[in-house]
């Protein structure tokens, strides 16, 4: 009877939307604290073993495969697809969303946190890359390879830039075959962009990961923070709070 009386309960609870409404938001924060654990330990890991100036095994096995790859046709759109971390076209880029967001969604909290986002990503790569100053594997100003190597730029860069235009689309696209296909396409980019700094030889595949992961922190820093202040802005959170504490309730005036 205690079963039946749990899976009646949850039938309620799917038919009166409350999972979705109420729980999902913070089974999503859940999520994105779990993936930001992870990561602050992968580059912890990772930005330890570069501090000692250790090398890592799957570095070296990775270039190598990568190289064997060696045709014309991938070399070409290598070069293509580098550019899309790069300095010039993440710029474009966010300045053609700032735009997006003033003129069409007219949300000055996005454009704040987007920008804080953006900048402070490339702020904090700044200091990281002086902090660690790990020699490249080549140096290749043709493609943005001067410098010092940990963590990558175009990695860190990608992360947060496309990163937050994937949240954008969650939020803002209503069609589903639509935004998902936006999404894939951008989770693919990123990889993509990764992928294509250690085929140029000018990034070790753990200064991707390493880019990935800082990225990956920071991207849902900014946007934990942006969610909180449009909650408090909008005075629902102790609303929500309140009616998390009442489910109960809820529940059964869903029912009569």
């Amino acid at each position: 009877m205690e079963s039946l009386s749990w899976r009646s309960k949850l039938v309620d609870w799917l038919r009166a939307g409350y999972i979705k409404e109420k729980w999902l938001p913070i089974l999503l924060v859940l999520l994105g604290m779990g993936i930001s654990l992870m990561a602050g330990v992968l580059f912890l890991e990772l930005a330890e073993e570069v501090w000692e100036e250790e090398t890592f095994l799957f570095d070296q096995v990775i270039i190598d495969f990568l190289h064997k790859q060696d045709y014309a046709l991938i070399y070409s759109k290598m070069k293509v697809i580098t550019e899309a971390g790069s300095v010039w076209f993440l710029t474009v880029v966010t300045i053609i969303t700032v735009g997006v967001q003033w003129f069409k969604v007219k949300d000055k909290w996005n454009i704040l946190f987007f920008i804080v986002a953006i900048g402070g990503g490339g702020i904090l790569i700044s200091v990281l890359k002086y902090v660690f100053q790990r020699p490249r594997p080549t140096l290749n100003p043709a493609y943005d390879g001067t410098g010092f190597s940990f963590p990558s730029g175009h990695a860190t860069g990608s992360m947060i830039l496309y990163g937050f235009l994937i949240y954008f689309i969650a939020r803002g696209v209503k069609l589903k075959l639509s935004r998902y296909f936006a999404i894939i396409s951008l989770l693919v980019l990123i990889l993509l962009i990764g992928i294509s700094r250690v085929y140029l030889s000018v990034h070790f595949p753990s200064d991707i990961l390493a880019g990935f992961a800082v990225g990956t922190i920071w991207l849902m820093f900014c946007i934990f923070a942006l969610e909180f202040v449009k909650i408090y802005k909008s005075k629902n959170l102790k609303k929500h709070i309140n009616s998390l504490l009442k489910n109960n309730k809820h529940i059964k005036d869903e029912k009569g």
